[in-house]
Formats: C-alpha cells, sequence, structure tokens
C-alpha cells in the first residue's frame, strides 16, 4: 500500500514537474503574401484557444505552460502590429493579447521541436460546432416525437367512425330485445245461441 501511495506522489510529482519545463519560448507574426499566422513555439505541445474580440484584436489562451524569461517578439513582413502582450496569469497559465490589422483572419499555429506544427481553432467555431451539434439533436428528438404521435383523422373519417359505432350499438341493442312472436292466432268467431234479435222479442214477449 505504501508503495502505491509513493508512487502516485511520484507520478503526480513528475506531470508538475513536465508541465513547469514546458515555456512559450517565441510569439512570431508573419504576413506570408498577404496571409498573416500567429506562430508560437514552445516545447511542448499545450492546449490553445483563440478568441476573437474585434477584426483587429484576439487573445489567445494557452494552458500548461509558462513564459519562458528570454521569450521573443518576432515581426515578419509586416508593420500593421499595434502591440502584443503577454501576461502570465498562475498555475502554468499565459493570455497573449494581439493588436494588428486584420489579425482575427490570422492562422494561429503552435510549434513544438521534433513535431509537426499545430493549428488553433477559433473558440467561436467550436461553439458553433457544439450548437450545430445540439441543433441536430434537437432536430432529430422532435422528428422522433413526430412520428409517435397519432395521425390526425379528417372530418369525414370522424363521423364515419361515429356512425359504425351508432350501427353496433343498434345491433347490440336489436339482439338483446325479448323475442316477439307474429304469428297471429286463429281466431273463431263464437255465435251463441239466442243472440238474436227474434230471441230478444220472443223473451219479452213471454215476460
Amino acid at each position: 500500500m505504501l508503495k502505491k501511495i509513493i508512487l502516485t506522489i511520484l507520478v503526480f510529482t513528475g506531470l508538475s514537474a513536465f508541465a513547469a519545463d514546458n515555456f512559450l519560448n517565441s510569439v512570431i507574426i508573419d504576413n506570408n503574401e498577404g496571409e498573416m499566422s500567429v506562430i508560437l513555439r514552445s516545447d511542448n505541445y499545450t492546449k490553445v484557444k483563440k478568441e476573437i474580440e474585434s477584426p483587429d484584436k484576439i487573445v489567445l489562451y494557452l494552458k500548461g505552460i509558462s513564459q519562458s524569461p528570454n521569450i521573443n517578439t518576432l515581426y515578419k513582413n509586416t508593420s500593421d502590429v499595434n502591440g502584443v502582450t503577454i501576461q502570465s496569469t498562475g498555475n502554468n497559465d499565459i493570455k497573449i493579447y494581439l493588436d494588428a490589422k486584420g489579425i482575427a483572419k490570422a492562422n494561429v499555429v503552435l510549434e513544438a521541436p521534433n513535431s509537426s506544427p499545430v493549428t488553433v481553432a477559433n473558440a467561436i467555431t467550436e461553439q458553433r460546432v457544439v450548437w450545430s451539434v445540439i441543433s441536430i439533436l434537437i432536430m432529430l428528438a422532435a422528428m422522433s416525437s413526430a412520428k409517435k404521435q397519432p395521425k390526425t383523422k379528417s372530418h369525414d373519417e370522424l363521423i364515419k367512425e361515429r356512425e359504425m359505432a351508432l350501427y353496433k350499438n343498434f345491433q347490440k341493442e336489436v339482439a338483446s330485445m325479448p323475442s316477439i312472436n307474429y304469428k297471429l292466432k286463429s281466431y273463431k268467431k263464437h255465435v251463441l245461441k239466442g243472440e238474436t234479435l227474434r230471441h230478444y222479442g220472443e223473451t219479452l214477449t213471454k215476460v
């Protein structure tokens, strides 16, 4: 157990030393045939974020890196640079404020020894990508919800369904009614003896 704790401490100490040994050595603004680039040279790669404040002003955020005591700022083929300010914000973080004509369109490139250059994406571009993904997910969710909803029936379909329901109810009511015997019984007309006018007449005369 003690060996694991010591090993963990050594790993974190090594990572801290590695982060502290990463220095920003140069900031170069290069204008090559009208295409502007901001080149950051450091000992190792680090996380860089580009934020555009205006067409002529940008801010670069660097994490896990320190400013070299002998940092160089160079301008190549450009004279429209108003200022470059490098600020250490603590915890091995750096902010670089660049003020130059058209600097917002410049490519930000991070260079380290024995490695290929890496182009930094704009923070606005990253946000647009995130919002695009969110918008697509919302649209897919809405489409899926619309498919699950029942289809709206027309007025004619509703009337037909109502008529069918009434007809079925009528059939049930007829089936449940008691049967009616429509067969007519034979009726024999009986004439009682003496039920004639003559009989009544004779009876009255005798009395």
